[in-house]
C-alpha cells in the first residue's frame, strides 16, 4: 500500500511535466503574436514603377492588427487588420489601414503562411495611396 501511495504523486508529476509545456505553447499560438518571414520573389508596383521584393516579414498581433514589411530596393512598412479564412490557421484576409494621418495606403490582401506558421508562402496586396492616388500592388511567393 505504501508503494502505491508514492507511485500516484510520481505519476501525476510526470504527467504534468509532459503535458504542461504543450499547453503553454498552444496558448502562446492562440493568444500571442505570430511572426512569419520568408525570402522569395515578388513584385511591388507603385503606379508605373516596379520593384523586386526579396523578403517579407509579417507580424500578426493578438488584437487582429498586422505589421507588414516588404523588403525591396526600398523598404515598405504597412499596417493592416487581419481575419482568419474559415478554420484555417495558415490563411488570412488582410485589410490595409492608414494610421492617424491621412497619408498611407488603403486596400486589402491575402496572406498564406507555411505549415510551420513561421514562413510566408504567399502574400498579395492591392490598394491605393491616399496621398498620390496611385495604385499599389504587391505579389510575393516565398521559397
Amino acid at each position: 500500500m505504501n508503494s502505491v501511495q508514492k507511485l500516484i504523486p510520481a505519476l501525476l508529476l510526470a504527467t504534468a511535466l509532459a503535458v504542461g509545456p504543450s499547453l503553454v505553447v498552444s496558448r502562446a499560438q492562440d493568444g500571442g503574436e505570430r511572426l512569419a518571414h520568408s525570402d522569395g520573389q515578388g513584385t511591388l508596383k507603385v503606379g508605373e514603377e516596379k520593384f523586386k521584393i526579396s523578403s517579407v516579414v509579417v507580424k500578426l498581433l493578438p488584437d487582429r492588427k498586422a505589421e507588414i514589411t516588404l523588403i525591396t530596393d526600398i523598404t515598405v512598412f504597412l499596417n493592416a487588420t487581419w481575419s482568419s479564412r474559415g478554420d484555417s490557421q495558415q490563411e488570412f484576409d488582410l485589410e490595409i489601414v492608414g494610421g492617424a494621418t491621412a497619408s498611407g495606403l488603403q486596400g486589402n490582401g491575402k496572406l498564406v503562411l507555411g505549415n510551420d506558421g513561421k514562413s510566408v508562402n504567399r502574400l498579395s496586396l492591392k490598394g491605393v495611396s491616399r496621398t498620390s492616388k496611385r495604385t499599389v500592388e504587391a505579389d510575393f511567393q516565398g521559397k
